[in-house]
């Protein structure tokens, strides 16, 4: 997750993400973004349908850091900006806003063990007003917020830029001795579950999942606060393969048959024979 460079003589770390604004209203927000983006080594910013043009007061507030806005990205969807990145993390003021659906909430100073050994983390921040719609939020793999003062939670877009890279640059992450899951591999593990789910609840009999939605988005959500090895998922891929064949075919074993025997059932056969 983080680089390291030297200036004036101290080791520094580079923070390896991409700055993703949704809809941001500002030019005055947007300099002072790329400002502390520069701060901490990050230049990859990128705009989800701006509300506001790159102008003269946008670079006077970028300071050093007009390259940034210059060489910045802009896009119809958060899905096309966060493409490429092996974590999605949104970003939040208020963590009971969807609260229902919005399981994996952590808070900014917990972030870099949250994204350490996905490659680069997309950070994505709302509009100055409205802050992420909720359709945005529940798209992201974890949503993060910053501890502030409860009479007034909700910080300047650009210092909420510059405190997220702050915690992500000064904190070492613990070091992974295993190879993690790609979110490649973690996108396809959620499709392959969601399948399995329609499958089993298309047999006839037995009590129906009535909401698979919720059962997937909660199957998800338990993948992306996990940090899953590159071999449990292949493990995964393998058990869930199965059990949709099962479920697909004209002789379907009971499930118990694809369990390990218990303890006790091999203690029992074992003195019967």
């Amino acid at each position: 997750m983080l680089d390291l460079f030297k200036k004036d003589g101290k080791r520094q770390k580079k923070v390896n993400a991409r700055v993703i604004l949704v809809e941001p209203e500002y030019q005055i927000n947007l300099g002072m973004v790329a400002r502390a983006m520069k701060n901490f080594g990050c230049d990859d910013l990128v705009l989800v349908k701006p509300k506001c043009k790159i102008g003269f007061t946008a670079k006077m507030f970028a300071k050093h850091a007009e390259d940034l806005l210059e060489n910045r990205r802009e896009y119809p969807s958060l899905q096309e900006a966060a493409k490429g990145c092996g974590i999605v993390v949104g970003t939040t003021a208020r963590v009971t806003r969807f609260s229902d659906r919005l399981k994996n909430c952590v808070s900014s100073t917990r972030l870099t063990q949250t994204v350490n050994g996905r490659g680069k983390a997309a950070l994505v921040f709302g509009s100055e007003s409205n802050g992420l719609k909720e359709d945005d939020a529940l798209a992201c793999d974890v949503t993060a917020y910053i501890p502030s003062f409860p009479e007034q939670p909700v910080l300047n877009l650009s210092h909420a830029v510059a405190v997220t890279l702050y915690e992500l640059s000064s904190k070492q992450a613990p070091e992974i001795f295993f190879e993690t899951a790609a979110s490649s591999k973690l996108k396809r593990l959620e499709q392959m579950f969601a399948q399995a789910l329609a499958d089993a609840n298309a047999l006839p009999g037995g009590k129906k999942v009535l909401d698979e939605r919720k059962v997937s988005t909660a199957f998800r959500q338990a993948l992306q606060r996990s940090n899953l090895a590159d071999s449990e998922a292949q493990s995964l891929f393998a058990g869930l393969s199965r059990i949709s064949a099962v479920c697909k075919a004209p002789a379907r074993k009971p499930v118990t048959a694809l369990l390990p025997a218990s303890r006790s059932s091999l203690r029992s056969s074992r003195q019967s024979n």
